[in-house]
């Protein structure tokens, strides 16, 4: 998640049960988050394993359909049943809804891939966490602090993506059984072996390399931006983990008004930075189950308005920060930009350098494999070590780390099959016995 933090510390790997304070010592941001991943990782896995992957509690209503239950296909849309269901541990609820008005959906009907298809398919929710900064919602900031005055906390957020999986006669025996691992085997993007990075700061024979060379500690993000396979991918980094946002006012052409320039020099915007233009929507259709989605474009700031709190950018933004109501805000990354906005090139194999010592290499799983879109990895650096906090086998040797995130988990929520002037519905969502 893109937080100003200083690392991310939680391994479930390392079982460790709690975070235990000590008198008189100096409190981390680390700690406290590692305390909250801890406790929700326990009961994330007790609901999983007591409820299985997705399940939902029944209404006392008989007649009730229970949380995220499907009626009332009519060809263009459907509704979502007012509720609560458990994805893999996640807690989702739903005050009731329709295809199109899901609150985190932002579905356009004028797009192929997001009307329902004429022929049979697939219901499902997707489940991911977000995180919300005080950008994304203002009532966060503590006005108390000053009008600019400087944010605290940030949230994570559980979001519901109700979507639809086209399928083909007969390709889909609709059962609950079989529901969820056919739905594993069409959703490439990420049950598709996906591919690793590994860091370092120096050669392991070379002793005498002076390893990370920054002036401060950093928590560095590489993160893919248009995803597929090699050749295609890209990506893009940042040494604040992309935490450096800026509110926008409006945007005119090329000019972008901002709330802000930023506090200094360290977390504002200057000319020749490379930003992105990103809203409520963008980040949630972000979310594709296709690894080659079509990303945004990227832009370098041209000019500063320092008075005006305005930049002007190398190419007008489209399509993306036009509504307030979807809190658009301007993202700061740190790496360069080709033409036409875009990210640097994934290459495998080779050593490719950051900046101050600093080296990345993306590596192949056996076998094929592909870079999602908003895949990442964060890699704290430190000054007084001057080496990466990265895990290495017992040669000494940067080992290839899976994606720190963003996790998707997945729930079939019914089969629909259009016949003629009616259709088939099947519930496929699998019910719990609800507390008495």
């Amino acid at each position: 998640m893109h937080g100003d933090f200083s690392r991310v510390t939680f391994d479930p790997a390392r079982r460790f049960s709690s975070v235990l304070s000590q008198q008189g010592r100096v409190q981390l941001d680390a700690e406290f988050n590692e305390q909250s991943a801890i406790l929700l990782h326990y009961v994330r896995t007790l609901a999983a394993d007591l409820l299985g992957p997705a399940a939902y509690p029944p209404d006392k209503d008989e007649d009730a359909l229970g949380g995220f239950g499907v009626d009332g296909f009519d060809g263009d849309t459907f509704s979502v049943a007012p509720g609560r269901m458990y994805v893999d541990g996640l807690l989702c609820e739903c005050d009731g809804t329709d295809y199109w008005d899901q609150p985190d959906g932002h579905l356009n009907s004028d797009l192929e891939d997001d009307r329902l298809p004429s022929g049979p398919f697939l219901v499902y929710l997707r489940v991911w966490e977000r995180l919300i900064t005080a950008a994304e919602a203002p009532w966060i900031r503590e006005v108390a602090l000053g009008p600019g005055g400087p944010d605290t906390t940030a949230r994570t957020r559980v979001v519901w993506q109700v979507c639809r999986l086209p399928l083909e006669h007969g390709s889909f025996r609709p059962d609950m059984r079989s529901a969820v691992g056919f739905l594993r085997e069409r959703i490439r993007g990420d049950f598709h072996p996906r591919g690793r990075l590994a860091a370092r700061t120096r050669h392991p024979d070379e002793d005498l390399s002076p390893g990370y060379r920054g002036p401060e500690n950093q928590l560095y993000r590489v993160e893919v931006h248009q995803g597929g396979p090699v050749g295609t991918a890209t990506f893009k980094w940042s040494r604040e983990n992309g935490s450096v946002v800026l509110p926008v006012r409006r945007i005119a052409g090329a000019t972008v008004e901002l709330e802000t320039l930023g506090r200094d020099d360290k977390l504002g915007v200057d000319m020749g930075d490379v930003v992105e233009i990103v809203d409520d929507a963008a980040v949630c259709r972000s979310a594709s189950d296709q690894p080659d989605a079509k990303c945004g474009r990227l832009y370098t700031v041209r000019e500063v308005d320092y008075a005006g709190h305005g930049v002007v950018l190398d190419a007008e933004p489209t399509g993306v920060g036009q509504r307030p109501s979807l809190h658009p805000f301007l993202r700061r990354w740190d790496s360069e930009c080709g033409e036409e906005g875009t990210a640097l090139l994934v290459r495998e194999g080779a050593w490719l350098p950051l900046e101050d010592g600093i080296e990345i290499r993306f590596a192949s799983t056996n076998g094929p494999h592909v870079y999602r879109r908003g895949d990442y990895w964060t890699i704290p650096a430190r000054v007084l070590t001057g080496d990466v906090e990265w895990s290495r086998n017992r040669e000494g040797e940067p080992l290839r780390r899976r994606p720190h995130g963003v996790h998707y988990r997945y729930a079939p929520l019914a089969y629909i099959d259009p016949r003629g002037d009616g259709f088939e519905l099947v519930d496929l969502r699998v019910p719990f016995p609800p507390r008495r």
